[in-house]
């Protein structure tokens, strides 16, 4: 990945539960400014975690995604307003994920441009069946400039 362009990469992020079988995933779908896929990940997390805690590692997995391939100007977005006010320093974190904030606000450093905004979860559907998928694999699968089958149909 080219990180000398100055555009704008957006990060769409979301995690998932499955109550019943103790499962916990994230999705993230990294697009270019002409809205083409240019990274995905799907990642099972193999500790039992509350919604607001998974929704937080997802947004950490969608910045280390970004630094991996390059990037360097993102909006990072979710569909967890409680996330996106405490990562814009708008609210207080819940103490269940302060210093997951504090440790992404601190990365965020190193990016010249992190813009963090919240999206309603229909705008989010291709992170959100990512975060799925997830609960069905046993750790990770990364796609780098290739659009995962199973979220091609929500892309449109």
């Amino acid at each position: 990945m080219d990180s000398t362009t100055s555009s704008l990469f957006k990060i769409n992020v979301d995690g998932a539960l499955s109550k019943l079988n103790s499962l916990v995933g994230i999705g993230v779908v990294i697009r270019d400014d002409a809205g083409q896929v240019v990274a995905a990940l799907c990642k099972r997390i193999h500790t039992l975690l509350g919604p607001l805690e998974v929704e937080a590692k997802a947004f950490e997995a969608g910045l280390q995604l970004a630094r991996d391939i390059g990037l360097q100007d993102i909006i990072l977005e979710g569909d967890s307003l409680v996330i996106v006010r405490a990562f814009c320093g708008l609210s207080y974190p819940p103490s269940s994920i302060a210093s997951l904030i504090l440790g992404m606000q601190l990365f965020s450093s190193e990016f010249h441009t992190v813009n963090v905004s919240h999206v309603k979860r229909q705008g989010n559907k291709p992170a959100h069946i990512l975060a799925k998928y997830a609960l069905s694999i046993d750790d990770s699968i990364v796609w780098i400039e290739e659009i995962p089958c199973c979220i091609e149909q929500a892309l449109i």
